[in-house]
């Protein structure tokens, strides 16, 4: 049967599914089941660093309301659009992204647009991005949002389950590749390879992982850790 001898009742129908195959795995529309990531299983207080952050969280993650939950997911299906355009490390170095972090087990290695190192946060664009390992071919696990925000996170995602974090003080060296370079040292080792210790409390972020990746699914989407990256 051609297009044009299809009845129209069909049409309709085959380009709503060739949409949705194209959608991000989160998506939720009314009718369908809700997300697993609405209702995380990991429900603690688990993204502080800093003494900072658990007078900012107290409650334990848990499930989102309806609306919270189809509004997340669509921010999330935005964001993951856009990191897609980046599936590798040799496509993120070819857009202009450089490498922030030596690989940290269970977040990967950490790369940023060097235009919006420190935000503003905006959903659809991502600033931040984790791959799996540094080869040319390592794989994109993950997003990062990193807003300067002062002493409180910002907004960020409806409702209650996206624990932004922050860190005390980094080891920077500007020129270095990564640049992120040492944590938790003293200022004299800092300065002694090459970086200057550098207050980062106003600096908060939190990870957004692919919903499936090696086998685990993420059901607390914003963990502060991936099981499968060690």
């Amino acid at each position: 049967m051609s297009a044009a001898t299809m009845p129209r009742r069909v049409l309709p129908l085959i380009a709503m599914l060739l949409v949705l195959s194209a959608c991000y795995p989160l998506t939720y529309a009314p009718g369908t089941p809700r997300p697993k990531m609405c209702d995380p299983t990991d429900t603690a207080v688990n993204d502080g660093h800093t003494a900072s952050f658990f007078a900012n969280y107290s409650v334990p993650k848990g499930p989102l309301s309806r609306d919270d939950c189809q509004t997340v997911v669509s921010m999330l299906n935005s964001a993951a659009d856009y990191a897609s355009q980046f599936p590798t490390v040799a496509a993120a170095k070819a857009a202009g992204w450089v490498q922030a972090t030596v690989w940290t087990p269970g977040q990967g290695i950490h790369f940023a647009d060097p235009t919006r190192l420190y935000g503003p946060f905006n959903y659809e664009r991502p600033n931040w991005l984790q791959y799996n390992g540094t080869a040319s071919t390592a794989r994109l696990v993950g997003m990062m949002f990193l807003v300067e925000s002062g002493a409180k996170p910002p907004e960020g995602f409806p409702g209650a389950n996206d624990h932004w974090h922050n860190h005390d003080k980094l080891c920077i060296d500007a020129d270095a590749n990564p640049f992120v370079i040492a944590e938790h040292v003293s200022d004299a080792y800092c300065t002694g390879i090459g970086g200057v210790n550098t207050v980062v409390t106003g600096q908060w972020m939190v990870h957004a992982w692919l919903p499936v990746y090696a086998g685990w699914e993420a059901t607390d989407i914003f963990n502060n850790s991936h099981p499968s990256l060690n």
